[in-house]
């Protein structure tokens, strides 16, 4: 709506004056509650009628004082005589108009304020209702976190019944090959099925650039198992299944290399040795 042209037209002067339909005076209280640059022109329009009321006050000529009475007083012939209880000449300040102008600026104001306090309630009833859900689907995500780490450690638990109910599985640590560098990790091996478990006990996450590769000895010879990602080095005793078979194992070990593998180890940090059963 173009702010300037509706305050142009007069419908707020007609407004004021009383001088709308219902439908006319509904939608322009609804445009004042909706724009406040209407608040302050109502207020300036009620400030203007006002002036000009005060400053086109004027007292009624006197010989007209005279006529009316002298009317008054035929009129009144056939009656009591008429005592001269004629007020003193006042001012003519449009008298019912400022009355009604005082009303209907009560009205608005408090139609005004009503409507703020109402859109305030529902304002902070639907804000609280946000914070509800939001707390809601808060606890719902968290307690979804919570179920699923649950169902991985029950998974975990069931996968560790499995590999220890292996009659061929077999346990290997390799300890650290590097001087005044304690590390440790476990390798849970089946030897008839090759399957290989390992359980990271002691192993600081490697420094930028670089990544831990797990490796076989096999005939002499060291065979490559893939890298080891830095979220199992961050898992301290959890388990976890390698996706390469190992068949024919002589030895496991652990070395630090560039980050996505090296065709040979180069620096070997923890081995273990394959009991002879």
């Amino acid at each position: 709506m173009n702010i300037q042209e509706y305050i142009e037209s007069g419908i707020l002067e007609a407004y004021i004056l009383g001088a709308l339909s219902t439908e006319e005076h509904a939608e322009v209280a609804a445009n004042i509650a909706m724009y406040p640059e209407l608040i302050a022109e109502i207020a300036a329009i009620e400030a203007a009628m006002q002036k000009f009321a005060e400053s086109n006050a004027e007292q009624p000529p006197v010989h007209m004082e005279e006529q009316i009475w002298q009317v008054l007083s035929k009129d009144n012939q056939a009656q009591t005589p008429l005592t001269d209880h004629r007020p003193q000449a006042k001012a003519i300040v449009l008298p019912r108009q400022a009355h009604d102008v005082q009303w209907q600026r009560a009205a608005i104001w408090i139609a005004l304020v009503g409507s703020l306090a109402t859109n305030y309630i529902l304002w902070n009833q639907k804000s609280q209702s946000d914070q509800q859900v939001a707390l809601s689907r808060s606890q719902a995500d968290s307690m979804q976190v919570q179920h699923q780490k649950l169902t991985a450690t029950v998974a975990s638990f069931q996968k560790v019944k499995d590999m220890m109910a292996d009659t061929s599985m077999q346990t290997i640590v390799m300890q650290t090959v590097i001087k005044d560098k304690p590390m440790a990790a476990t390798i849970y091996w089946s030897k008839a099925k090759g399957d290989t478990y390992l359980m990271v006990d002691k192993m600081p996450m490697p420094p930028a650039g670089k990544q831990y590769q797990m490796w076989m000895i096999k005939d002499g010879k060291p065979v490559d198992m893939g890298v080891i990602p830095n979220d199992m080095i961050a898992s301290v005793n959890g388990m976890n299944k390698l996706p390469m078979l190992a068949t024919g194992s002589q030895a496991f070990a652990i070395s630090l290399e560039k980050e996505g593998g090296n065709p040979t180890p180069t620096q070997v940090c923890v081995l273990g040795k394959v009991a002879a059963i």
